[in-house]
């Protein structure tokens, strides 16, 4: 085959658990298996590793997940997708809760430790020294067409090593693109770019854009995102600590590796949830310290809809008026006036004592929880609140998550298609964030008169838009 037809997938993932991989393939290797369990580890790992970061409520878990369905699974890695997961999980490289009725398996990866144990136990018990890894792992990339260095993320001059217990050793890895591993390497690109060209107008010129003109400062990036977990593996008081920034930490490095050079690596997303509608892209499942490192942000204005959920719930309530009683109806009037003036936040600060932040969670807590669950803190909501606690409550009755799709589907709406679609008609071509826009500022006045606009006739009041302008 001519080198200049050749096609790579590229990953960047956690040395720890690439090691592990090759030495599993090596010891314990997948039988009859179609496709190579080493690159089809790959990817299932990159899965959970990028895709976690949609999971932003859960940011603080300490582990990298991402619920994956059988059908897709199937779709993507064919009718032996259950022999791959069941040796992945078997020999540690990854696990699965699957015993939620019902609902797809959650894939987690281990905390990144204890990919060191295992690496350390398997070396032991198959009488393998160290220093053999880099000649099983050259005999296999040889074997699977795989192109593989080392990129060592030095923190303050600090070699991550265990006895600092910072790990920053990561692989960059070039995998070439088959016939037969196509479907698993660049399916979800290929179909994002399947969903731009058949989009309406406007989401068509929104993801064209998107792909064409997202760049990022990688070394900028990085340097911040080291940085950052420098400080919080400094601060951490405990293991779990520990655990919880290195993966807040590494779901940076994949965000950012995900944009950077993000056609070739077959790694941007841009596609439409099928349940909330959400545009559901690199730039809204990213950490938002990292934006101002998006190539000519400088240049750009953000603006985003203060309190959004809980500003956006207004629409819903509206529906109820007709048949309110005089007691819903004056709380409705409490709570707009409230959410509307962006002061949402600070009135449940007077209900709990508590900071802005910890009052971000409680509203977690209230909206998108099980209704049986955290009771003593609904309680207190309750008591101000209590009719429209009642509704709250009603819509979750049966399925609790109906309340978030609600909210969501209803800022993607006004968001998406309304919005978007005036922005794109008056040549303004917008990155989206779900409740913000990232556009170049000299529209940012033509940007925030529409999004004003619109609001308010959902709203039947202006609310409060931030605009934010990126300082040095």
């Amino acid at each position: 085959m001519s080198t200049k037809y050749k096609k790579f997938r590229s990953f960047l993932l956690p040395k720890e658990i690439v090691d592990l991989l090759f030495l599993l393939a090596h010891v314990a290797p997948l039988s009859d298996n179609k496709e190579s369990e080493i690159i089809v580890g790959f990817a299932f790992v990159n899965d959970i590793l990028s895709k976690s970061n949609q999971k932003r409520k859960h940011e603080d878990y300490p582990f990298h997940f991402n619920p994956m369905a059988s059908t897709y699974l199937k779709i993507k890695y064919g009718n032996n997708y259950k022999d791959y997961s069941h040796w992945l999980v078997m020999n540690k490289i990854i696990w699965g809760d699957n015993y939620h009725e019902g609902k797809a398996t959650s894939y987690y990866l281990h905390a990144i430790i204890s990919y060191i144990d295992f690496n350390s136990r398997l070396l032991k018990e198959n009488n393998i020294k160290s220093e053999e890894i880099k000649e099983i792992i050259d005999t296999y990339c040889v074997r699977d067409n795989i192109e593989i260095t080392l990129e060592t993320h030095a923190i303050n001059r600090i070699e991550g090593n265990q006895k600092n217990g910072i790990y920053n050793n990561w692989y960059r890895i070039k995998v070439l693109i088959t016939k037969t591993n196509r479907k698993f390497l660049t399916r979800d690109y290929e179909d994002d770019a399947t969903f731009i060209n058949n989009s309406p107008t406007h989401i068509k010129k929104m993801g064209s854009y998107y792909k064409k003109n997202l760049k990022i400062d990688y070394d900028g990036a990085i340097n911040h995102s080291i940085n950052k977990y420098n400080i919080e593996f400094k601060e951490s008081r405990t293991e779990q600590e520990q655990v919880s920034a290195h993966k807040r930490y590494s779901s940076r490095i994949s965000s950012i590796n995900s944009i950077y050079n993000g056609s070739v690596n077959k790694s941007l997303r841009f596609t439409r949830n099928d349940t909330n509608k959400r545009l559901d892209t690199n730039l809204t499942n990213m950490a938002s310290d990292l934006r101002k490192f998006i190539v000519g942000y400088e240049n750009m204005s953000y603006l985003d809809l203060s309190n959004s959920q809980p500003v956006l719930f207004n629409i819903i309530l509206k529906t109820y008026l007709d048949t309110a009683s005089d007691d819903l109806k004056k709380e409705i009037r409490w709570y707009s006036e409230i959410t509307l003036s962006g002061q949402w936040y600070e009135c449940l600060q007077n209900l709990y004592n508590l900071s802005r932040d910890e009052c971000k969670e409680i509203w977690m807590q209230i909206a998108y929880s099980e209704n049986n669950h955290y009771l003593q803190v609904k309680k207190v909501f309750k008591t101000a609140f209590p009719e429209i606690y009642s509704l709250i409550e009603k819509i979750k009755e049966v399925n609790y998550e109906q309340f978030a799709i609600e909210l969501q589907l209803i800022e993607s709406k006004i968001f998406i298609d309304e919005i978007c679609r005036e922005l794109v008609n008056q040549n303004i071509i917008p990155h989206t964030m779900h409740d913000g826009l990232l556009v170049p500022i000299e529209h940012e006045q033509k940007t925030l008169d529409i999004m004003s606009s619109i609001l308010k006739s959902h709203l039947g009041a202006l609310p409060k838009i931030k605009v934010e302008i990126f300082k040095l």
